[in-house]
């Protein structure tokens, strides 16, 4: 393989190291709940049965890579990304605001298809607005991202929002399947309702594990090292190195896997055939713009840095 990389090459290897993140356990599991559901929602579909469908519950910490597994695995069924003003959207992907009241979730909803709700309107109203218009585009799937801001509400939004889930899954002549992501906290919200409960399946992107998973992290590595052409250095096939790599993802897969193709970047410009400690030094540097003592590839009390912790390095120039 030629070192002398152009930044566009640089950029192609990148773009082709992102496939390397759905070989998890975490993302087969996510994708097979999905797969079933929509599977079976179809069949009666195509059969005219009016049934229930059911819905998927795909929860997780931060930078888990969540979102990322529902939609590539939407892709794989051969559900693609759309905007607004295509003629067909087979699935909506609504991000909701922190103000989750059932209202604002309709509105957010009416919002990627394309139209802005009016103060005036009410929850129920805007709602209808919504699915007409996914009849309209033949919407067959809504995913709703942070439905952990369900949890934030009043008593009473909650209640609302708890029936406004479960309706979503009642027998209907136009069936849509709900895919809802989030934190765990939300949880607490799926399990305070029998029906609700029953009605989601729910998938757990379990956090990474300091005791569990080094030889996973570093396996992680070497498989997009792989992908890359690249072999590693002993200095980042370690224990020690492991553990430094897990705390600056701060336990989640998908940071983490984001940092293993940040510092193979910088192996990359580099000109290096080997993937050493240095490059996640910069890598982080890079991302952080922190001083030595709170980069964690670098400083030996590295356990002690929190996520928070945000010095900024005077003397560092960017390249």
């Amino acid at each position: 393989m030629n070192r002398s990389l152009s930044p566009q090459d640089v950029r192609r290897v990148h773009q082709n190291l992102k496939t390397v993140f759905f070989e998890n356990e975490n993302f087969t599991r996510v994708h097979s709940i999905i797969e079933e559901n929509i599977a079976d929602a179809l069949t009666a579909r195509e059969a005219g049965e009016l049934t229930e469908t059911r819905g998927v519950a795909v929860l997780g910490c931060s930078g888990a890579g969540k979102t990322a597994s529902v939609l590539h695995s939407l892709s794989e069924l051969g559900f693609e990304r759309t905007k607004v003003g295509d003629r067909d959207r087979p699935y909506l992907l609504v991000r909701l605001s922190a103000n989750a009241s059932l209202k604002a979730v309709s509105a957010d909803c009416l919002a990627e298809i394309g139209w802005r709700a009016r103060m005036q309107d009410s929850a129920r109203s805007i709602w209808q607005e919504v699915t007409h218009y996914m009849r309209e585009l033949n919407t067959f799937i809504l995913v709703l991202d942070e439905i952990q801001h369900v949890r934030t509400t009043g008593a009473n939004d909650r209640a609302a929002l708890r029936d406004f889930l479960k309706s979503l899954v009642q027998p209907s002549q136009n069936m849509v399947v709900p895919i809802v992501i989030g934190m765990e906290e939300f949880r607490e919200v799926l399990v305070s309702d029998e029906q609700l409960r029953r009605r989601y399946d729910q998938v757990h992107v379990r956090a990474l594990s300091p005791v569990e998973d080094l030889k996973e992290t570093v396996q992680t590595l070497d498989r997009y090292a792989s992908k890359a052409g690249l072999s590693l250095d002993s200095s980042v096939m370690s224990r020690d190195f492991a553990e430094r790599l897990l705390h600056a993802s701060n336990f989640a897969f998908g940071e983490m896997c984001s940092i293993c193709v940040a510092g193979i970047r910088r192996t990359l410009l580099g000109g290096s055939a080997t993937i050493k400690l240095s490059h996640f030094q910069e890598a982080y540097n890079r991302r952080a713009d922190c001083v030595p003592a709170l980069n964690p590839f670098i400083a030996a009390d590295f356990q002690n840095i929190k996520p928070t912790d945000q010095t900024i390095d005077p003397n560092k120039r960017a390249v």
